[in-house]
């Protein structure tokens, strides 16, 4: 729930950012004309010959041919209108454009082009150029375009009269640097998620939010502001950050959902669009001449089938109940509808096919935050179930490192914690063994002995000052800490007849035990480990029983420089 109400507010934020690119602001050119008609011709025609063929030219705002060796446009200026002053058009590569401003007299200036000559709009997906420049009023202008790569650049061809004589930055440029910068926070996420919890979808998100971010930042012209680049750099790297988004959403995607809510096939399918869209790109970007009309209907239908495998991957999860996937269809499905569109239009029309750029600005910002829910929700699934399954490990290891029988430690791992125990102020040892046990399990059996043996666990339970352990047969170890760590643990020696004549009726008399303490204190200078001191409590513990049983022997170790201070007493 909480999850939905956060991508509620990252969808209002969106439309209230939708709303203020949809603002209009200031135009710095006036538009003065679209193309009025124009004709497909070979590379041996020119404007000339083709106005000689009135039936040549088509008047309509669409039947473009991409095909076409050349592209005629021809733009007509009405009388007493502004004069214009450059040519504007969609960023696409070409191979050469011939520019022509005619007077009504005939008089006439020509510039002929390259697409270096072209320079990138600081908004939009556009590049422009300046009109030749006559000393009369033009009254037409010709485009002449050989080897155009994308209709956008034939059906969005017009011409202007600029208002401003140096680029300004607007309200858009603002909105949208707004934006950019806004989501360079999932590389912050990331990197701190990343640092907790080493998960490859984090990789994966982090390299499609920066190729995302930098599509954004191209196609937008924000980019223009900044750098110097040529329209060809353009176009291969709005392709390339395009399609290098692409291929990191359907990797992260494989990688986020959950291993039991995909098959394998669904994960290798996903995996499969890298080489797939990597081609394609390829060969629209720079496909050989022959196909030059098709490549971009082919490089636009060959997200089709990606299209459909986003949607049938998403439908197997929804379906299987993942929790991760919900996140991806609210992140793709804008993003899916308007590179649905783009497809349909860009392969079915034969005009003006649909760019839809400010939508898909609009879709990139809605996957990128949403799918940085996804990783926020994703990461903290999974960082619970690590936890669920550190505490499992932990629970196992103390079953294991517990005695069965008394619910104490068992002797594993005493002496690799005994230094960490010494410098947490466990500094007294004591051995503590059951006088006479050997008898109780010869006259009433081991199951006898081993209830007195778990009756003995509970008198020597542990405490935050005294941990307890089990060595073995009816022999106990005690490490407890503070000032009168002796005296407690001559206390725990003493309740043990107490507890076992409790839970064991019936015995032939109280079951006593022998004790040997070593108590060594903070801030004595230590040259012995815990064998050492182990064994020397084991000595006091059989001088203990040669004393008569049913007592403790303890003494208190003060070492200085390798002389040894002991005071002995006995209980």
């Amino acid at each position: 729930m909480r999850a939905g109400r956060t991508i509620g507010i990252a969808l209002a934020m969106a439309a209230a950012w939708l709303l203020g690119l949809a603002m209009p602001s200031a135009a710095s050119a006036d538009v003065l004309a679209t193309a009025n008609c124009h004709a497909s011709a070979t590379l041996a025609e020119d404007y000339d010959a083709l106005a000689r063929a009135p039936d040549r030219w088509r008047c309509s705002s669409g039947d473009w041919e991409l095909a076409a060796d050349r592209t005629l446009i021809r733009f007509a200026v009405a009388p007493g209108a502004p004069q214009p002053n450059r040519f504007v058009t969609r960023v696409t590569r070409f191979a050469a454009l011939k520019l022509t401003v005619i007077a009504a007299d005939g008089t006439r200036a020509t510039h002929t082009l390259s697409s270096a000559d072209m320079q990138p709009g600081t908004r939009d997906w556009l590049m422009l150029t300046a009109l030749p420049r006559i000393d009369r009023p033009i009254v037409t202008v010709v485009a002449e375009i050989d080897g155009a790569r994308h209709l956008g650049m034939l059906g969005k061809a017009r011409i202007e009269r600029a208002t401003a004589a140096t680029p300004t930055i607007g309200r858009f440029e603002l909105i949208m640097a707004g934006l950019c910068g806004l989501l360079c926070a999932p590389f912050l996420f990331n990197l701190a998620f990343y640092r907790v919890l080493r998960e490859r979808f984090l990789i994966w998100h982090t390299c499609g939010v920066g190729l995302m971010l930098a599509q954004m930042v191209i196609t937008s012209g924000l980019i223009n502001h900044f750098a110097a680049l040529s329209i060809d750099t353009l176009c291969i790297l709005s392709a390339g950050t395009f399609g290098g988004g692409a291929i990191c959403a359907a990797m992260f995607g494989a990688d986020l959902i959950e291993p039991d809510k995909l098959d394998p096939l669904h994960r290798r399918l996903l995996a499969a669009t890298a080489p797939w869209i990597a081609g394609f790109t390829l060969f629209y970007l720079f496909g050989g001449e022959t196909l030059r009309g098709l490549a971009a209907s082919i490089y636009y239908l060959s997200f089709v089938p990606i299209i459909a495998l986003f949607c049938w991957v998403m439908g197997v999860a929804l379906h299987r109940g993942s929790r991760a996937v919900r996140f991806q269809i609210a992140a793709w499905t804008p993003f899916l509808l308007v590179g649905a569109v783009r497809v349909g239009t860009s392969v079915a029309t034969d005009g003006n096919p649909l760019a839809l750029d400010f939508e898909q600005h609009l879709a990139i910002v809605a996957e990128i935050l949403i799918t940085a829910l996804a990783v926020v929700d994703r990461f903290m699934v999974l960082r619970r179930q690590r936890d669920h399954a550190r505490f499992e490990t932990r629970q196992l290891e103390q079953a294991v490192a517990r005695d069965p029988l008394t619910g104490l430690f068992n002797r594993r791992g005493i002496e690799g914690r005994f230094e960490k125990l010494r410098s947490a102020g466990f500094d007294t040892l004591a051995v503590i063994d059951l006088d006479n046990f050997k008898a109780i399990n010869d006259a009433r059996g081991h199951a006898v002995g081993d209830q007195v043996l778990a009756a003995t666990g509970l008198a020597l339970q542990d405490d935050p000052d005294l941990i307890a352990w089990r060595l073995g047969g009816e022999e106990f170890l005690l490490l407890l800490r503070g000032s009168n760590a002796t005296r407690r643990a001559e206390a725990r020696r003493q309740a043990i007849p107490t507890r076992v004549a409790t839970l064991v009726p019936g015995l032939p008399g109280p079951v006593t035990a022998s004790m040997g303490v070593i108590e060594l204190p903070r801030g004595t200078m230590l040259g012995s480990g815990y064998a050492e001191l182990y064994a020397h409590a084991d000595r006091l513990l059989y001088e203990a029983k040669r004393a008569g049983r049913n007592r403790m022997i303890a003494e208190k170790l003060t070492v200085f420089a390798g002389n040894e201070r002991r005071v002995a007493t006995a209980a």
